[in-house]
């Protein structure tokens, strides 16, 4: 396997992960009951981003 390949396949199942890791945990503003105005009630209250992208980078770099 060539680098490129690596770095293609790795890429790729890292968004597979992301995908899946993305709706863990989530607490809604309508969880929280604190609805920003012009929002839905669905939105995320925390994103929490920054630690998503870290699960899943390990994630993705077991089974990668």
């Amino acid at each position: 396997m060539t680098i490129t390949a690596a770095l293609v396949l790795f890429s790729v199942i890292w968004f597979m992960v992301f995908f899946v890791v993305l709706p863990l945990r989530l607490v809604t503003q309508g969880d929280a009951g604190q609805v920003v105005p012009g929002t839905h009630a669905s939105s995320p209250h925390e994103l929490n981003l920054r630690r998503k992208a870290r699960v899943t980078t390990l994630w993705a770099l077991g089974l990668w």
